[in-house]
């Protein structure tokens, strides 16, 4: 049995369907959790709310790919407007528009998930085939060393004159081209991601796949069919149309720790903890300008990383520290993070060859909270307590000092009032950067726990087998359920977790 990609946009479909699973998001959670039912027999339907872009139509132009692959086309941020939330909506969801990167869940926080959540059953020997099987399907492999543009070379150059410890990070592209466009979708497919690995093999156990339809509401949470109410959206995603219902024994939720929480509480469902202890990991963009040409735009976006900040997993918080990357953005997202406007912007912007760039990426306990308005609109809340912004003082202190050492003619902090360094004796100034809202560009690109796994409702929103608290057969197979920050990046945890989670489900015979 072969499946389908249906456009619910515009191709013919029945008001009213029944199937076995249905499942809320086409990433990393959702496609895998796809692949793994429809091989085992399950018949398969899987609801996205963005359309599918591949090849020449991912046509690199910045206003187009963020207004059709991000959710609120890119401008989703907390309520107070401090953090930016970057989401993917598009067939194969996150793993389209990321910067490929490959980072597994240690065996160090899987402990602490043990130790201190209770999630017994996550053991390193329990999920190690899973994590070998993810890194796998993501043709992991590490670029080789003419791949590293000269903005992750500089990093690197930084940090080994300092004696730091760094590394060459782990990607899923094969055959890159280094077009550097990797946040608006590679035109070139060379991304081995959900929409080409698990979407085509689920697709082959017949799963099917509607597109243009988003999930809006779940009711009889208790039955032995659920009904999920969704609304086919017109050809780019900006109204919604036509009702379509579906009635399913089993609703998986993969759709991101925002959206699979914000579905819930919308339907009413789940306890006192969903929606709460959400995690951003918020990243601070700190640039660097050289007297050489850079050109941050070209090649691999990502490459290399600072490690030495890390620490694998502490008592209390599990992963902790702070962890550098390199990156680079297409104009249009860098114009928009620089700390100037007008005459002076536009000066700034004409050096864009010559910038480096790097994020500082800081993971978070939890302190964040999705709600819905009675309204229905989404609201996402989330402070900054007094040890994170410590914390990112302290890897801008760390960035600086990098690109000192590699040669910047300048270091810019693009907070409200940029703070410009040109030695180290300037580094005294970012104790004065106060990363009160709104003052800084801060972004997350890797949202987790909202429905976190607790083996008790009264620690969380959904046991160790993803079953949201208070339901019969709806489940999160998502970042939702992180109780802690899994890695650095959530890639190849999600589809790991999802793997474990689908082989449980299909084992209890659901």
């Amino acid at each position: 049995m072969t499946g389908a990609i249906i456009d619910g946009s515009k191709d013919p479909l029945p008001d009213a369907l029944t199937v076995d699973v249905c499942i809320i998001g086409s990433g990393c959670g959702g496609a895998t959790a796809a692949w793994d039912l429809a091989k085992g027999g399950r018949e398969v339907l899987v609801l996205e709310e963005g359309g599918d872009y591949t090849g020449p139509r991912l046509t690199q132009r910045d206003g187009e790919m963020y207004d059709q692959l991000y959710m609120d086309r890119g401008g989703r941020s907390t309520t107070d407007l401090s953090i930016s939330v970057l989401q993917g909506r598009v067939l194969g969801g996150g793993g389209v528009i990321n910067a490929s990167d490959v980072v597994s869940i240690s065996d160090d926080v899987l402990v602490h998930w043990q130790k201190q959540h209770g999630l017994t059953d996550f053991s390193p020997a329990q999920l190690a085939p899973f994590r070998d099987q993810a890194l796998a399907e993501l043709h992991t492999n590490v670029p080789a060393e003419g791949q590293l543009n000269a903005n992750n070379r500089l990093l690197r150059q930084g940090t080994q004159k300092l004696g730091w410890a760094g590394e060459v990070m782990h990607h899923n592209r094969v055959g890159c081209a280094g077009i550097g466009t990797c946040l608006i979708g590679c035109p070139l497919d060379r991304k081995k991601n959900p929409r080409f690995v698990a979407i085509p093999a689920a697709l082959e156990s017949g799963a099917r796949f509607l597109t243009r339809v988003r999930a809006v509401r779940i009711e009889g949470a208790t039955s032995e069919l659920k009904t999920v109410h969704a609304r086919r959206l017109d050809a780019k995603g900006y109204r919604e149309g036509a009702p379509l219902t579906i009635r399913a024994r089993h609703v998986i939720l993969a759709a991101n720790a925002i959206a699979s929480a914000q579905l819930l509480l919308r339907s009413g469902l789940g306890n006192e903890h969903v929606g709460r202890h959400l995690m951003l990991q918020p990243q601070q963009p700190v640039v660097a300008i050289f007297d050489e040409e850079v050109r941050f735009f070209r090649g691999i976006p990502q490459s290399y990383a600072v490690t030495q900040f890390e620490e694998p997993a502490t008592a209390d918080r599990g992963w902790w520290g702070f962890r550098i990357e390199a990156i680079s953005g297409t104009p249009g997202i860098v114009a928009s993070l620089i700390p100037e406007v007008g005459e002076v912007g536009t000066k700034l912007m004409t050096g864009y060859p010559h910038f480096a760039a790097s994020l500082l990426l800081t993971p978070d306990h939890g302190q964040g909270r999705v709600k819905v308005e009675s309204s229905g609109r989404l609201r996402i809340e989330y402070a900054l307590d007094d040890e994170q912004r410590t914390r990112i003082r302290a890897a801008i202190v760390a960035t600086s000092k990098i690109y000192l050492a590699a040669g910047a003619r300048q270091v810019v902090v693009p907070v409200s009032v940029p703070v410009r360094m040109s030695s180290e004796a300037d580094l005294a100034l970012i104790a004065g950067i106060s990363l009160a809202p709104a003052t800084s560009p801060l972004m997350s690109a890797h949202q987790m726990g909202t429905v976190r796994f607790s083996p008790n409702a009264k620690d969380g929103g959904a046991d160790p087998d993803g079953l949201v608290y208070g339901t019969r057969g709806i489940y999160v197979f998502d970042s939702s359920g992180f109780p802690t920050s899994a890695s650095s990046h959530t890639m190849a945890p999600i589809i790991t977790v999802s793997h474990y989670l689908s082989q449980k489900l299909l084992a209890r015979g659901g």
